[in-house]
């Protein structure tokens, strides 16, 4: 029967503990390469549904819906839009005129093609993208149009300044119109005097030197 020494018995255990565990280290080292390759792969499968999604920059046509709350006119129009970066960014209606960033910010576009704001002016936009490429015709002029009746029926025609719609005239100038009325019926049309009620004739000063001359 074979004898082996303590020492020699001992160096065969170090020997195959030294073994199992470089194995082990590589075992491990190989399935977090095969995990690094399994995040990387499915990181870029989700990056490339992500670009999918997306809507192509260029022009498009869609529905835009037109609401100004100040007047009550609301509309339904078909428009040419600007996609940039899956964003919505300029509105063109007739005669060269558009809607963009200096108007609103720049709007997410939904999975569907849809957002929705408010522009500087206060009046409200839904767009929902229906073409990629343009619209073969388009309702610019019939917007511009009424985009530009409801602006005149809420601007004052006196100084310019913003006014309800049913006013004839923006509070300012129609109080400045109210002083100026009350001014004429209480200042003497003869001397320049002021007297409440003379409504544009004459004061007692001028009325009594006139009975006077008589």
């Amino acid at each position: 029967m074979m004898h082996i020494s303590t020492n020699k018995y001992t160096a065969i255990l170090c020997g195959l503990m030294i073994s199992s565990i470089g194995c082990n280290n590589r075992r491990a080292a190989s399935e977090r390469a095969r995990g690094d390759s399994y995040s990387s792969s499915e990181s870029s499968h989700f990056e490339d549904e992500s670009k999918e999604g997306g809507f192509e920059d260029g022009t498009w046509c869609a529905s835009v819906t037109y609401y100004n709350p100040n007047t009550g006119t609301s509309g339904t129009y078909t428009l040419n839009v600007e996609v940039q970066d899956n964003e919505l960014i300029k509105i063109y209606w007739g005669n060269g005129g558009w809607l963009d960033e200096d108007h609103f910010y720049a709007q997410d576009l939904d999975e569907d093609g849809y957002c929705s704001f408010t522009s500087d002016k206060g009046n409200s936009y839904t767009v929902t993208l229906s073409q990629e490429g343009g619209c073969g015709s388009t309702d610019e002029y019939r917007l511009r149009d009424e985009v530009e009746e409801d602006r005149a029926d809420i601007t004052c025609p006196k100084c310019g300044d913003s006014k309800y719609s049913v006013d004839d005239y923006c509070s300012s100038c129609e109080r400045k119109m109210r002083d100026e009325e009350e001014e004429r019926n209480n200042t003497c049309s003869e001397c320049g005097a002021h007297e409440y009620g003379v409504r544009g004739g004459k004061c007692s000063s001028c009325k009594d030197d006139e009975d006077g001359y008589r």
